[in-house]
């Protein structure tokens, strides 16, 4: 049976209904058995849908598993189970993929608490790269990718209407320090409001290329709508300003390449011209851009703590601190008047580093190169003959000058693959301020857009 980790109010809530949602739970792990045997894009879909059901959790054998896991072990089983006899699976990024799963191997040896890494293991690295090779080898067609876009965008409904609920009644916000409606944060079902920015922030960004990809079906763009008003209120709903500045990356991004780079240029810099000038947007923002005020310094602190660890021996620089190793460190340097105690050094780098070493930095770093490699590969075979074959047909109609189109005009599928590079960007971005991978569902969310470039 599983039990909920929730804030007290959403937990008091659920408790009512304990045997009522856990006999759901246990109908959903059927079907889930029986579609990924028989339907494993199904299958995948649906767990998905579940990605925040990690916060539902139980016990195995002793060892204890999120709802969220068994879904994606049952999921990769029942596709396995169905491969055995028809053909070999393939993997894009293999060596990537294998360079990453060395290095958090190793590590789990490193970390000074065994018990706690394995489970991070498992959930971070072994379960979400399962889930990879499946959807790896299950998405053949552009109606399979979509059913997969639409299970994602299912999945932050939950989320984004409990966090605008929040916003207006202060109910199930984890902190009481966050629920006065002066400086109210809301934390949907998480326990901070940057998660709720972390997984809603890199969908939004896919959906806005999605939407644009098939801007003239109006009943699509209706619902995509849905999915993007409540995510992006949400985030707006969180405060996170490490949120809005890597969303607001991804669609800087999208804008630049896909629709007109002169213009997005020109947008860019009268932004910046008007936040200077304005005294009220430069009080506010330079001291985030100089990180003078107190998260910033807290950051600055994360970094030399780190940095301190690192170089302090060619192991440390080597091997890191060990699957959840940065806790007892920054435990040991910090005054724990002036900061908390944090699991990670909040920088995407500095997270695999110290995690799972210099050669699990070297692995992801790759990984996302690769990334962007195929992506902008993908992008230009679209792109580059739909531009000359534009420009051709100007030509011949004697139309020398029409700048208002956008630079790149071609198959709808550009502006989707674009969607996915943006969303990258907009996790790397937020990432140098926070953790958007070691997370159960942040790991997986990383892992599909990965899988769906």
């Amino acid at each position: 049976m599983f039990w909920f980790d929730f804030n007290w109010q959403i937990q008091h809530f659920l408790n009512q209904f304990w045997w009522q949602i856990n006999f759901l739970l246990l109908v959903i792990l059927v079907i889930l058995g029986y579609l990924a045997y028989k339907k494993p894009l199904y299958a995948c879909a649906l767990t998905i849908v579940l990605l925040p059901t990690y916060l539902f959790r139980s016990n195995i054998l002793g060892m204890p598993f999120t709802f969220l896991e068994v879904c994606i072990l049952i999921t990769f089983v029942g596709w396995f189970a169905s491969q055995i006899a028809n053909r070999k699976s393939l993997m894009s990024f293999k060596f990537q993929v294998l360079l990453i799963l060395i290095a958090a191997t190793t590590s789990l040896f490193m970390s000074p608490d065994f018990r706690a890494a394995a489970g991070i293991w498992k959930a971070y690295f072994i379960e979400p790269i399962l889930f990879f090779l499946v959807l790896q080898n299950i998405i053949k067609t552009e109606s399979d990718k979509k059913i997969i876009l639409w299970s994602l965008g299912i999945s932050t409904l939950a989320i984004s209407l409990l966090a605008i609920f929040q916003k207006f009644t202060g109910f199930g916000i984890y902190e009481p320090s966050w629920t006065g409606p002066a400086n109210r944060r809301v934390t949907s079902i998480f326990s901070s409001p940057n998660a709720v920015g972390l997984f809603l922030g890199p969908i939004i960004v896919i959906y806005f290329g999605w939407l644009l990809a098939e801007i003239k079906n109006l009943k699509t763009v209706f619902l995509k709508l849905l999915i993007i008003t409540p995510a992006a209120l949400a985030i707006l709903f969180t405060v996170s300003q490490g949120t809005w500045l890597g969303l607001m990356a991804g669609i800087i991004f999208f804008s630049f390449f896909a629709i007109n780079k002169k213009m997005t240029a020109a947008v860019i810099i009268a932004l910046i011209i008007l936040t200077l000038i304005l005294p009220v947007s430069r009080q506010l923002l330079l001291p985030l851009i100089t990180f003078q005020d107190q998260a910033g310094q807290n950051r600055l602190e994360l970094l030399k703590i780190s940095e301190q660890y690192l170089l302090t021996s060619p192991k440390n620089f080597i091997f890191g601190a060990g699957i959840a190793g940065f806790a007892q460190i920054q435990n040991l340097a910090r005054d724990p008047l002036k900061m908390e105690a944090l699991l990670y050094p909040h920088n995407i780098f500095l997270n695999f580093w110290l995690e799972i070493g210099l050669l699990g930095l070297i692995g992801f770093i790759w990984l996302v190169i690769k990334f962007f490699q195929k992506g902008f590969a993908i992008f230009a075979r679209i792109v580059i003959p739909a531009r000359f074959a534009r420009e051709a047909r100007r030509a011949k109609a004697g139309i020398h000058d029409l700048k208002w189109i956008p630079d790149q005009v071609g198959d709808e599928n550009h502006w989707l693959t674009l969607g996915f590079i943006a969303a990258m960007i907009a996790v790397i971005v937020h990432g140098l301020v926070d953790v958007p991978y070691f997370k159960n569902d942040l790991a997986v969310l990383f892992w599909i857009i990965i899988g769906l470039i």
